[in-house]
């Protein structure tokens, strides 16, 4: 294979998968609207060492709709988080992406939203070495409360947490 025909291959390989990725947001479901405002957050980290951290987030919607767009407020470890969310059609669910400030980032698989129940569950593929589950339940338009537990591949749990956001009214 030659240089040019090698470059010629990487670019139509970059244009399909942005073609792809621009095909994939979609208007929302129900699932997104119930992060829109400011929230106020009380984090219980319950392994692998118990704190509590409190701390602030903003979510508002982004291009045309088609996403969620959060910030957190700084963290008492000093760092912070930039949020994206989406509604993918063709697999009905709702991934993220989470980027911190400390160099590290999560791609969440898209979560299943159950608007009956105001629920958000999010669950890693089987064949990830990391094994997560989250839910994230909105009992009422003020309060959201999540749970996460995170395991290795021997089952070993690397986080474990509980937290619950209140609406701000301002």
């Amino acid at each position: 294979m030659t240089i040019q025909s090698l470059r010629l291959s990487l670019t139509i390989a970059v244009f399909a998968g942005m073609a792809l990725v621009g095909m994939r947001a979609f208007a929302d479901k129900g699932g997104l609207d119930v992060f829109i405002g400011r929230w106020d957050l009380r984090v219980q980290i319950l392994q692998p060492e118990r704190k509590v951290l409190n701390y602030s987030e903003t979510y508002e919607w982004a291009l045309d709709r088609k996403f969620v767009r959060g910030h957190t407020g700084r963290k008492p470890d000093g760092t912070e988080d930039i949020v994206f969310g989406t509604y993918d059609a063709r697999v009905d669910g709702y991934p993220f992406w989470i980027f911190s400030s400390s160099g590290s980032y999560t791609y969440l698989p898209p979560g299943s939203f159950d608007a009956r129940r105001r629920a958000m569950d999010w669950k890693s593929p089987a064949e990830w070495d990391i094994a997560y589950r989250s839910r994230c339940l909105f009992p009422d338009a003020r309060t959201r409360r999540c749970t996460l537990i995170m395991k290795n591949w021997k089952g070993k749990v690397l986080l474990e947490q509980e937290w619950t956001a209140v609406r701000r009214d301002d």
